[in-house]
């Protein structure tokens, strides 16, 4: 069940970045961060009121350490940084670059955490990143010769 939801999770993230990123393009950057995020209110309202059952009190915030409470900033810098990358380059090095950087952070939070140093995860990483830097030389290859073709046609 986990990884279903993982893999509809992987799916929703691209949608959102597309998404965003078209919005970015058509309403400005801070605007699409802006509506962005006060749907992401609307939405988060709407799921308590629903859940209000199941949720503990508020007063219990006081508690949360401070932290924790930078995850928000982050989300609206992530948004930020897709929204200025999704216009500019292929949909898979939008959806390959971030896992990369997922994929090394993970290695270093894990490593500084519960001091597990995972050279798999680490390798892992580099290889994908060799292969993206690959694919976008042949991409641009392909991309140059197609230029020709349509240049000696015209």
């Amino acid at each position: 069940m986990y990884i279903l939801l993982s893999f509809l999770t992987g799916i929703s993230i691209v949608i959102n970045m597309m998404i965003n990123g078209k919005l970015a393009q058509k309403e400005g950057m801070v605007n699409g961060v802006v509506i962005n995020y006060s749907m992401a209110t609307l939405t988060s309202i709407i799921i308590c009121f629903v859940m209000k059952n199941s949720m503990p009190s508020l007063s219990v915030i006081k508690f949360v350490p401070i932290n924790y409470l930078f995850g928000g900033f982050i989300g609206v810098l992530a948004i930020y940084l897709f929204n200025t990358i999704v216009p500019q380059i292929p949909a898979v090095y939008v959806v390959i670059l971030p896992f990369i950087g997922q994929i090394l952070t993970s290695a270093i939070i894990d490593y500084i955490y519960l001091d597990v140093f995972s050279k798999g995860k680490i390798i892992g990483g580099i290889l994908f990143l060799i292969g993206l830097v690959y694919n976008a030389k042949v991409d641009k290859k392909y991309e140059k010769e197609n230029e020709c073709v349509l240049d000696i046609k015209v």
